[in-house]
């Protein structure tokens, strides 16, 4: 079989992963490099290589949503697009390495396109069904929605029952079926519902809401004053502070500082584990 020959058997997806084994990852040094490129002069060459080059994170997480039954090229695509906004926003002046950033980007945007795609009907709208959705990706989340096995430990770690986390589980491991189909008495299923929220939909996306700021505030208390202060002005104020910049306002190294940071996304990382913010 000539070479030609054999590329055309490659589907779209063998050819992606064969090109992914192709580009090269790149170091902490020359990723600084390019990322200020970009950030400060907006060098598209730059961004390119980041983005190709961080395709590999895209393409792992990836593999913690296979289980979905979702096409993995169009997993891989939303997740790229995740990537391409976390290298829009990145700031190499934060300290952290941009594939630590992206992740947070790429899981969302897939996250939100499996919400969008998996059912006709509203799902995940409330706290418990989204914090059982995220933790489906671990297989034995999984096994015990489908089969049972291990499902009060499961359960009682959402704070539900064995009943309640099966029922919401199963719903989201499984799709929707045709309304042409049939039911057992030889009618057709039901029309599709009303594309709008209803208010009471409404009602739990405004629970959510409020829940994630309520978390987050808890998750801020656990800190201490000072690393609560850096951690206001590194991500909530407006322009955020530099590493340079709070160094010399504490007087105390740079290096110091981003320790300091990275303890308290540490400590907040931790106290809403449980929760999708």
């Amino acid at each position: 079989m000539s070479k030609n020959r054999a590329l055309k058997a490659l589907t779209s997806l063998d050819y992606f992963y064969q090109e992914l084994r192709k580009i090269p990852q790149l170091d902490r040094e020359e990723e600084d490099r390019l990322a200020r490129k970009w950030h400060d002069e907006h060098d598209l060459v730059a961004v390119q290589q980041l983005i190709n080059a961080n395709l590999h994170s895209v393409a792992a997480i990836v593999r913690e949503f296979r289980h979905f039954g979702l096409p993995e090229e169009d997993l891989i695509q939303e997740g790229t697009l995740g990537l391409m906004h976390a290298v829009k926003r990145f700031d190499p002046d934060r300290g952290f390495r941009l594939k630590t950033y992206a992740s947070y980007w790429i899981r969302a945007s897939i996250h939100d396109f499996i919400l969008r795609s998996w059912s006709i009907v509203k799902m995940g709208t409330n706290k418990l069904q989204r914090r059982i959705f995220a933790g489906l990706h671990k297989a034995e989340h999984a096994i015990a929605a489908l089969e049972g096995r291990d499902v009060e430990a499961v359960a009682e770690a959402h704070g539900t029952t064995r009943e309640s986390y099966q029922e919401i589980a199963s719903s989201f491991l499984r799709r929707d079926f045709s309304l042409d189909s049939q039911n057992e008495d030889g009618s057709q299923l039901l029309e599709l519902p009303a594309p709008d929220d209803t208010p009471e939909h409404i009602a739990m996306e405004n629970d959510w809401e409020n829940f994630k700021h309520e978390q987050l505030a808890k998750a801020m208390e656990s800190l201490s004053e000072r690393d609560r202060y850096i951690i206001k002005q590194r991500y909530l104020a407006s322009p955020p502070a530099t590493l340079k910049e709070l160094a010399a306002e504490f007087n105390i190294s740079i290096e110091r500082v981003r320790q300091l940071e990275a303890r308290g996304i540490k400590k907040i990382k931790q106290a809403c584990e449980d929760i999708q913010l």
